[in-house]
């Protein structure tokens, strides 16, 4: 099953990215950091990505202790 570019993961989304993007930012311009060009970006990317790394550890780490079947 192929996936076509409109059926991509919430994860995957450009407007998330954006979002984390411009809260990144904003952080750094509130506590006086200058961030380079594309920092927030490669940041917020970044973040997307460990959140959702540590989201499947989550549930291996999970399945693995369950006891009963997957309902």
């Amino acid at each position: 099953m192929s996936q076509i570019p409109t059926d991509r993961g919430a994860f995957q989304s450009l407007t998330l990215k954006s979002a984390a993007a411009i809260a990144i930012a904003a952080a750094a311009s509130r506590l006086g950091v200058e961030l380079p060009a594309g920092a927030a970006q490669e940041l917020a990317g970044a973040g997307i990505d460990l959140v959702v790394t540590l989201g499947l550890i989550g549930v291996a780490v999970g399945r693995s202790r369950a006891r009963g079947p997957i309902a």
